[in-house]
């Protein structure tokens, strides 16, 4: 014979929670609370409790077990019976019970064979609760600090994922020196003289910014000055304007600046010097060093 049997709800509805855990998540599936017999309770006090209530020991085991699941949701751990008096425990068997077995009685009965203990009146135990359900109380324990194991978990996840962006931001962010070396590059890259900015501002389409300068230092470096390149900017732009030439028929100024040197066109024209010989009004050539005709 097994050392004890275990008689609980979560055995009444086990072919439910069977049937449930293929059907539905995990987390739907109904945890049923449960209580254990052990074999020798079929002893003397049991056949003590059929004979005060005239009933046959199944009838009388019958009770104890329905008693034992009232108990779990109107005990403490204790098993001390909370904000209830003997009427209150009656509320744990059905009517069909009370109409054959008189309901005080019953629960002086259970006083009497010490199921139930009233070390005080108004105090009711039940008999070595704490003994008999302690794998229950044990199960509530680790379900408790199961849950609470989670909730920490949670909140440790929900602070680290809430730090993730700070850590991320403080891990590319560079050193003081590497911060210096970083403006320092970047100032070379994108610091233009003076007079390409002004040139650029004036420029009627401005794109290709970095190509654009290569063809301006390179015209700079053909002789033209800062001051001819920016007429020449402004002459287009005011040009453009005057004929509504759409943007994308506007050149690029890598292109106005190319080696073609299309800006020429918009410089304005200067009379032609003569160094060593001027024209007198008889469209003559004059030498200016001796005021005579060559001819």
């Amino acid at each position: 014979m097994k050392s004890f049997r275990r008689f609980s709800k979560k055995c009444q509805l086990s072919r439910f929670n069977n049937e449930a855990s293929k059907s539905y998540p995990r987390k739907l599936v109904i945890m049923l609370a449960w209580i254990s017999v052990h074999d020798h309770v079929a002893g003397g006090k049991l056949r003590e409790l059929s004979k005060k209530l005239d009933c046959p020991q199944e009838w009388a085991l019958g009770i104890l077990v329905t008693l034992w699941l009232w108990g779990l949701d109107n005990c403490d751990s204790s098993g001390r019976v909370l904000n209830a008096d003997k009427e209150d425990i009656l509320e744990a068997f059905s009517q069909k019970l009370l109409n054959r077995v008189d309901g005080i009685k019953l629960v002086e009965s259970l006083i009497a064979t010490r199921w139930l203990d009233e070390p005080e009146p108004g105090a009711l135990f039940i008999h070595d609760w704490d003994t008999w359900q302690e794998q229950w109380y044990k199960f509530q324990q680790r379900k408790a600090y199961d849950a609470e194991r989670k909730r920490q978990e949670r909140a440790r996840k929900q602070a680290q994922v809430a730090e993730e962006p700070e850590m991320q931001q403080e891990s590319i962010k560079p050193d003081e020196d590497n911060n210096e070396a970083a403006d320092k590059s970047k100032q070379t890259r994108n610091s233009y003289p003076k007079g390409f900015e002004e040139f650029w501002q004036a420029y009627p389409r401005r794109v290709e910014k970095g190509n654009a300068y290569k063809k301006y230092a390179a015209r700079l470096n053909d002789g033209y000055s800062d001051a001819e390149l920016l007429a020449s900017a402004i002459n287009y732009a005011r040009q453009c304007e005057q004929d509504n030439t759409e943007l994308k028929y506007i050149k690029h100024p890598k292109t106005f600046l190319s080696d073609a040197m299309p800006f020429l066109d918009y410089l304005e024209k200067q009379k032609p010097q003569i160094n060593a010989n001027e024209e007198n009004g008889d469209g003559k050539i004059v030498n200016p060093w001796t005021g005579e005709d060559d001819d």
